[in-house]
């Protein structure tokens, strides 16, 4: 059945308040959730199709990102193979499974960014501020890290450890030890 009618709509509210209670139908509820509570799907609905960002599908590799505010952006699953990204912010943004080797991310901002499941081999984190990054199986081989604020970053103890080997420095805007953020011991 397509089209969302007021009853389908109403169904939906009434389903949604049933299922969540009424404050998860006061913050509203996307068309997708309303043709799963309802089975009413409406042809703009799309369902289940991953996030993948333009650099999955174009080429990236060698762009220059450096100096910008890209908080509004995401790179899920992206080539950026030697790419700048120097002194910008990617607070909470998507690196996904993206492939970062040999980019240079120095003094970047990855505060609560994805990198799980990335490639940052070789890539220049000096400085770089990953706290609360997720970063679950990241690679991290020969990546400079030297100031680099690793604080509330949970990483696989094999990959920690390697990251001791190298870590040195303070990071320059959180004053944070990198040895310390790793919790090297």
């Amino acid at each position: 059945m397509y089209g969302q009618t007021s009853r389908s709509k109403s169904v939906c509210v009434a389903s949604a308040e049933q299922t969540w209670g009424r404050k998860a139908c006061t913050a509203g509820f996307t068309a997708a959730a309303c043709a799963m509570l309802t089975g009413v799907v409406h042809p703009s609905v799309v369902l289940a199709i991953p996030q993948t960002s333009t650099c999955a599908t174009e080429v990236c590799d060698g762009k220059d990102y450096s100096n910008r505010d890209l908080r509004k952006e995401f790179y899920t699953k992206g080539s950026m193979k030697y790419a700048n990204f120097s002194n910008s912010n990617l607070e909470n943004v998507s690196l996904f499974g993206a492939n970062l080797t040999g980019a240079n991310l120095s003094n970047a901002n990855f505060t609560n960014a994805d990198l799980g499941q990335g490639n940052l081999t070789g890539a220049d984190l000096r400085g770089a501020q990953l706290s609360g990054a997720i970063v679950s199986s990241a690679k991290f081989d020969k990546a400079l890290i030297e100031g680099a604020d690793f604080t509330d970053v949970i990483i696989r103890k094999d990959i920690n450890d390697e990251l001791c080997a190298v870590a040195s420095g303070t990071n320059p805007i959180t004053g944070v030890d990198t040895r310390d953020s790793l919790l090297c011991f």
